[in-house]
């Protein structure tokens, strides 16, 4: 099985880690789908909830996904939730980033997908 791992620090509000590791449901495929500008960007996308952050409260989402031929995303699934204000948080970054699809012997190919994200309050 592949697995990314990136932990990756940002300024919002207050220092919050956010943490991602990749880790593909379908492994029919030589190169994972990934987002077009890497993992930092969809770091970037990923907002921490004011309201979590405000309480000190840490979360551990995970998503599972479609992402087709071209990169679009569909089928959004939480697998686990930290509550509905991680959640939303974690869903509307993977949206709102651009994907590169995965790639089986130099062809594009959809793959469902499963991405974990971790937020500490610090």
């Amino acid at each position: 099985m592949i697995k990314t791992r990136l932990t990756l620090t940002a300024l919002l509000l207050i220092v919050t880690t956010a943490s991602l590791m990749a880790n593909p449901v379908s492994t029919n495929y030589t190169a994972e789908p990934e987002p077009v500008h890497g993992l930092q960007d969809l770091v970037n996308r990923t907002i921490f909830p004011a309201f979590e952050q405000d309480l000190g409260r840490d979360g551990y989402v995970v998503l599972n996904f479609h992402v087709d031929v071209v990169g679009n995303i569909s089928n959004i699934e939480v697998a686990k939730s930290a509550g509905p204000l991680f959640d939303q948080s974690a869903i509307e970054a993977v949206m709102s980033t651009d994907w590169n699809p995965a790639m089986q012997n130099g062809t594009a190919t959809p793959v469902n997908y499963q991405l974990p994200f971790e937020f500490h309050a610090k």
